[in-house]
């Protein structure tokens, strides 16, 4: 009985494939959160032209700029878009960015505001586009890919 041959893993070895698994995965989270990031601010960005041609289309049509975005067609004012860049209440659970219109005389700004999970895209903060076609952002990197 002594012979016989012994088959699996040591503690040991599990061990040191759980330290690489985990080790791993430490150094590809904040990658794939900043991925996630970079790519629902896009969503934004899409977003907010989005809105603008309508806008535009909306001052062709009526010769002036809607003052609300029901104006627009959109459900709500403010909407919100959710990670799919699908659009949705203002309140819903699922919002990423909260999209908001100011008019003044002959001219507008919409406003991209990050919500929940997305606020924390400090970089960028808030996304905006004027009617002049002006691209801001508030964030505490204005030099960074925002748009």
């Amino acid at each position: 009985m002594a012979d016989q041959k012994r088959s699996g893993f040591t503690l040991i070895e599990l061990l040191v494939v759980i330290v690489l698994a985990v080790t791993l995965l430490a150094l590809t989270l904040p990658a794939y959160q900043q991925q996630l990031r970079d790519t629902r601010r896009s969503l934004a960005g899409a977003a907010l032209l989005e809105t603008m041609t309508r806008q535009e289309q909306y001052f062709l049509d009526h010769k002036r700029y809607a003052e609300s975005l029901t104006e627009l067609a959109y459900p709500t004012h403010p909407y919100a878009v959710d990670a799919h860049g699908s659009v949705v209440d203002g309140m819903a659970e699922n919002r990423v960015y909260l999209i908001n219109l100011t008019t003044r005389a002959n001219a507008f700004t919409l406003h991209a505001t990050p919500q929940l999970g997305q606020a924390a895209d400090s970089a960028c903060g808030i996304l905006s586009l004027d009617s002049n076609g002006a691209k801001l952002v508030s964030g505490e990197n204005p030099g960074a890919r925002c748009w």
